[in-house]
């Protein structure tokens, strides 16, 4: 009969535990048996508009389907050429302003927020443009509706004064 040695029984052991092991993680990462089933759902998140909408409601940051403008982008640039205007306090400001707001499950835009600031009339203007939105395209995750945070930028050139610009030289 042949005997092992104690480094082979110890080898065998060691592999034996991390086989174990990576099925374990292996299960977690994707959810396993458990009650954490969880782990990719989106947040659910408590309403505070109204009390007829105490019924929590379905947060995403991460979506299947993500909101669009009706048309598309090229509508929403069309839209915003058409909107924006430069508001006279500012005439002389460029930049981009950033507004926040949640795409709702019915296509409706909410919570407007300005997420990054370049002059207060500029601001204005901006969110003036955003509530006259039409209704959007809800995004959707696994099939269902959800309310998506969503990021619209909007940007205003100045006026240069007697300024032209330069000629591009492609070649």
């Amino acid at each position: 009969m042949r005997t092992m040695s104690i480094h082979s029984v110890f080898r065998c052991k060691l592999w034996l535990v991390m086989a174990i092991c990576l099925a374990c993680l292996n299960a977690y990462a994707q959810g396993g048996k458990g009650k954490n089933k969880k782990r990719n759902q989106p947040k659910q998140v408590k309403s505070a508009t109204t009390k007829a909408e105490e019924n929590q409601r379905f947060m995403c940051e991460i979506f299947e389907i993500s909101p669009q403008f009706p048309g598309g982008d090229k509508a929403l640039m069309e839209f915003l050429k058409k909107e924006v205007r430069q508001p006279d306090e500012a005439k002389d400001v460029k930049g981009r302003v950033v507004i926040g707001v949640i795409v709702e499950t019915s296509g409706e835009l909410t919570h407007f927020k300005v997420a990054r600031s370049v002059h207060p009339a500029l601001d204005k203007e901006a969110l003036r443009v955003v509530r006259k939105m039409p209704k959007w395209i809800p995004g959707s995750i696994y099939g269902k509706l959800v309310a998506v945070k969503y990021n619209l930028v909007i940007a205003f050139k100045g006026e240069e004064k007697g300024e032209t610009e330069p000629e591009r030289r492609d070649k």
